[in-house]
Order: structure tokens, then C-alpha cells, then sequence
């Protein structure tokens, strides 16, 4: 069994952020938001933020995605992903269209403005991931997702009463 860190108060004083250094959710966080804040600046002659750039892969990834599915996928709120779709398409990025056989669902597809432009967006995108992991073997570089993954894994799994 794997036993929590602890930080005693009185180890931290008023004007030491150090403790934080080692808190991996935190350093999660940061490289996270770093990476975002990257990206949107390189997007941005585009006209694409992160929000639209999740879209885009999940629609890459997969078109047709229902509205649901595509806030799995981006892990964006529904309104959220309801006025990025909306102002996509206005844009001619994405289209609608009632799923067939089954009116209930409309799914959301990439136009061809929107293919291009995904593939015009995922070379500054992914170019970010190599500047991060600049240094790394492609075995670290495997050793890193692995890990990560299991992350995932573990805070996905109902939590431990």
C-alpha cells in the first residue's frame, strides 16, 4: 500500500512555494496549462483556441459524433461545446445532420474547410509536444505515456470507500 506524502504545516512558511514542486497535480497543471497557452498562441493566426482544437480531433478522430459524445471526447461542458459547434459552423467548419434512422441524434461532421484547416492547426499542435519532450528517447517517450495512462486508469476507477 502506498502511503500519502504528508506536509506538516509547520514545514511551510508564508513565503515558500517550494512544497508545491513536488505535489504532481499540481506539476500536472502547470505543465497542462503552460502546453495550452502555448498552443493557443500558435493557433490563433488560424482562428483556432483549444476549445475549437479539441473539436477538431475529435471530429478527425471519428466524424459523425453526436453532441454527447463530443463532450466526452474534448472533456468540454455541453454549452460549452454547443456555442464552439455552433460558431464552427457558421464558419463552415462542421456541419449538422439528423443521425439516420434515428432522428433523435444529429451528429457533427468536419466539412472539407474544416479538414484543411484541422490539418493546417495540427502541425503548430503537434510540434508543441516535440519542443516538450525535446531530449527524450522515443522508450522515455513511450515510459512517459505509460505512465500517464496509468494515471488515468486509476483516477477513473470508482473511488475507495
Amino acid at each position: 500500500m502506498i502511503v500519502p506524502k504528508k506536509i506538516a504545516k509547520e514545514t511551510i512558511s508564508n513565503d515558500d512555494e517550494t512544497f508545491l514542486d513536488d505535489f504532481i497535480p499540481y506539476v500536472m497543471y502547470r505543465i497542462t496549462n503552460r502546453m495550452n497557452m502555448d498552443l493557443q498562441e500558435r493557433l490563433r493566426p488560424l482562428k483556432i483556441n483549444v476549445s475549437r482544437w479539441r473539436v477538431l480531433c475529435a471530429l478527425h478522430a471519428r466524424d459523425g459524433r453526436t453532441m454527447g459524445d463530443l463532450c466526452i471526447f474534448t472533456m468540454m461542458e455541453q454549452s460549452s461545446v454547443s456555442r464552439v459547434i455552433d460558431s464552427m459552423e457558421k464558419e463552415g467548419l462542421v456541419c449538422r445532420q439528423l443521425k439516420e434512422k434515428d432522428n433523435r441524434y444529429v451528429l457533427v461532421y468536419l466539412t472539407e474547410k474544416g479538414q484543411k484547416i484541422f490539418h493546417q492547426a495540427s502541425i503548430p499542435a503537434f510540434s508543441r509536444e516535440d519542443i516538450a519532450l525535446k531530449g527524450f528517447s522515443d522508450a522515455k517517450r513511450q515510459q512517459l505515456l505509460s505512465l500517464l495512462n496509468h494515471i488515468l486508469e486509476n483516477i477513473q476507477e470508482p473511488a475507495a470507500k
